[in-house]
């Protein structure tokens, strides 16, 4: 009979030195940002495809490990379809066959914003600049190469076959995942979830770490907080849409679980750089959730609940902005900034570190939705008035956007 072991949670230099390399040239300036349709996206996709192949990795059956997709884009909404930009980017996708009923799918994004050619850098100067996207998200893809390679060659037959995605065009609107999506949705119709990593290289002093989608299947939030390192700060949230790759799963009926260590002062910056991943932290991630899925994997057939409205519907558009990182975090009494960026509205305004806002004219705001949803209602100049508390004192200051 087949013993299966159990994960270990190991620091060691051996296990690290793998992650790093992946991180390092991922998110080289010889990448040039890995913009989706660039030279610097097809050089990633052939050193990830190869790295599949090295572990003896197979594409998935009847397939290529790269997966094309193409779409139109332009950053100006008023754009004419005929002057949109006309994009090819790639999927690449491997496959492990366990010859079980379920399958689960563990993926991240590995485009970025290349030189900021669609202006989407929160540095004011950052246009011609290379974006590497170290935690954003090589992070997150150095992540599946790592369980790829685990799963591939740890002589254990698992009770689920798994696909790892390494999906471009997130960054331009999650268009490499909905096309892949729909693919193993036909393919593999007993998909029974898609675990995502997206930006896990970064994690605080608090060790505090996001986890999305727990709600969209019954089994996850147990299973979650019971194999939580100790020293870990879980922050769940049950919904299963968010700004990153599962939303394509979870719009397919298909449980997700979302797995982020928060937004920084060097997000969609050019000084997002390799040398500020926490390596050692990024391992203990990866390992807590092979944790999950071990347990997981014992009953696949998860069910697949559809979450709350408010946490549901997708991201407003809103042309005006604060200029400030918020707290993903649910509290429930407005939204907490985790920062500002300098020399933006917020800072400008006298907002900082810790404020909670409350209310902006007059929508009142309890958390991050909510901020979005009053973004994409506010006009630009003019003046509005912004209650936020500071230790516990409310206080009100006039904003103009």
């Amino acid at each position: 009979f087949l013993i299966l072991v159990l994960p270990s949670i190991s620091f060691s230099q051996q296990r690290v030195e793998p992650i790093r390399e992946h991180v390092e040239f991922l998110s080289s300036d010889s990448l040039e940002g890995r913009l989706v349709g660039s030279k610097g996206e097809r050089i990633a996709a052939d050193y990830i495809q190869s790295y599949f192949e090295k572990i003896k990795l197979a594409p998935l059956p009847g397939y290529k490990y790269k997966h094309p997709f193409s779409f139109s884009y332009s950053n100006n909404p008023h754009t004419e379809i005929k002057n949109k930009d006309s994009i090819t980017g790639f999927n690449v996708v491997g496959y492990l066959n366990n010859n079980a009923e379920y399958t689960f799918v563990i993926g991240a994004h590995y485009d970025h914003l290349g030189f900021n050619e669609y202006n989407l850098s929160t540095d004011a100067k950052g246009k011609g600049k290379i974006h590497n996207g170290a935690d954003d998200n090589a992070s997150g893809v150095s992540a599946v190469l790592e369980m790829a390679n685990y799963y591939t060659n740890n002589n254990i037959i698992e009770n689920v076959n798994y696909i790892f995605v390494c999906f471009s065009g997130e960054e331009l609107g999650l268009m490499g995942s909905k096309s892949i999506s729909d693919l193993i949705k036909k393919e593999f119709p007993n998909t029974s979830l898609m675990l995502n990593f997206d930006m896990i290289g970064r994690m605080n002093e608090s060790n505090d770490l996001n986890i999305g989608g727990v709600g969209t299947s019954p089994n996850l939030k147990s299973v979650v907080r019971k194999n939580k390192p100790d020293s870990f700060n879980i922050v769940l949230d049950d919904s299963g849409v968010g700004p990153s790759d599962h939303t394509s799963f979870y719009n397919l009926n298909i449980p997700v679980l979302f797995f982020f260590t928060g937004l920084h002062l060097d997000y969609h910056k050019p000084s997002d750089d390799a040398d500020k991943i926490n390596y050692f932290k990024k391992d203990k991630i990866i390992n807590y959730a092979k944790l999950i899925l071990y347990d997981l994997s014992n009953e696949p057939n998860l069910a697949f609940v559809k979450t709350k409205y408010k946490t549901k519907k997708a991201n407003p558009k809103f042309k005006i902005t604060l200029g400030l990182f918020p707290d993903y975090k649910d509290y429930g009494d407005g939204l907490h900034i985790q920062d500002v960026v300098e020399g933006k509205t917020a800072d400008k305004s006298g907002l900082r570190k810790g404020d909670v806002i409350t209310q902006i004219g007059e929508i009142k705001i309890t958390e991050i939705y909510s901020y979005m949803e009053a973004l994409s209602k506010l006009k630009k100049e003019r003046d509005y008035i912004l209650t936020f508390k500071r230790d516990n004192k409310s206080k009100s200051i006039t904003i103009k956007f």
